[in-house]
């Protein structure tokens, strides 16, 4: 009798902890991917540098089931071909236009949106570092109904950086892709963001976000690994990586951390650590003012690549 109170016990404490941490898991994601509306507008927006390259854009929204994504087109003269702009986590289409203007002025079209659940798109919220991947191939589906003859680029900056990658695990007919400080996974995704809100607790809930994740996608799209995807594929890609990054460091959580694991000829790995300009974000841009050391040698070297014959799939 006392074995059967104690086991009855312990089971219990057992399901009153699994509750609570699930309960606890779906606070804390939450709170993550909470909807994300901005309280100031990006400095981009009111330079008078840009003020021709924002008045001549045209304002699209692309549906997506029952949701709607707010997105910009920006047409080019020169017509390159059509880049597509993946923002990060808690960032819309506006605050890359330093980066959409270097590519417009390059002569290329340029195609940016706001991600589900954040600034002009509809939804409760973003849901997760896999939902960007949903929103990316609404994307493609829209820019390849409405502009068939363009070749398409893909720009992904953080969630946007895994988004971009990850995508090549089941679409190829794209030209090139490049993503600037990207995660390598939702899980390491989530697990370097869930850090900063409990710490070391983050990796002890790996099951609970685990599960949480695939409850809202699926184990399969939780299963993703851009350095699998890359390998995988023909496409050529550029990975770039700030030294200073400390949200997807190059030693963890980052596409770059994974680099040795990558088994492919087709893809560039880039470490840039000019002081104070190899951060996160601001190894892009800063402020109003784009990294032009970075941006010339996108167009200069990967884009041109990509664009000749010979193409980083056969380089050494």
């Amino acid at each position: 009798m006392k074995k059967k109170k104690v086991l009855r016990i312990v089971v219990i404490v057992l399901v009153f902890l699994f509750i609570s941490n699930s309960v606890a898991t779906k606070i804390i994601y939450d709170s993550v991917f909470a909807r994300y509306d901005r309280k100031e507008e990006p400095e981009a927006l009111s330079s008078e540098k840009y003020a021709d390259l924002l008045s001549g854009r045209e304002n699209i929204s692309v549906a997506m089931e029952d949701e709607t994504l707010n997105s910009y087109f920006y047409d080019a003269e020169d017509e390159k071909g059509m880049m597509i702009i993946a923002p990060g986590l808690h960032a819309g289409a506006d605050d890359y236009i330093p980066v959409i203007d270097f590519f417009f002025d390059a002569g290329y079209d340029v195609f940016a949106f706001d991600p589900l659940g954040c600034v002009g798109s509809s939804g409760k919220s973003p849901k997760g570092f896999s939902q960007e991947l949903y929103d990316l191939k609404a994307v493609l589906g829209y820019v390849r109904a409405n502009y068939p003859e363009e070749d398409i680029y893909l720009f992904g900056h953080s969630r946007g950086g895994f988004a971009v990658t990850a995508i090549l695990g089941e679409d190829s007919d794209i030209k090139g892709v490049i993503s600037v400080s990207g995660l390598n996974s939702a899980m390491e995704a989530i697990i370097a963001f869930s850090s900063k809100y409990v710490g070391p607790v983050a990796n002890l809930n790996y099951p609970s976000l685990w599960a949480y994740q695939a409850m809202l996608f699926s184990p399969k799209i939780m299963s993703i690994k851009s350095q699998d995807t890359i390998s995988s594929s023909n496409v050529p890609v550029l990975i770039i990586q700030g030294a200073e990054d400390t949200t997807a460091p190059a030693e963890r959580y980052s596409i770059y951390s994974h680099k040795d694991e990558v088994e492919a000829d087709n893809c560039e790995f880039i470490m840039y650590s000019r002081p104070e300009r190899s951060g996160h974000t601001n190894l892009m841009y800063d402020g109003d003012e784009a990294n032009k050391e970075v941006f010339l040698y996108i167009l200069e070297e990967f884009l041109d690549n990509c664009q000749g014959e010979d193409s980083l799939r056969n380089a050494s």
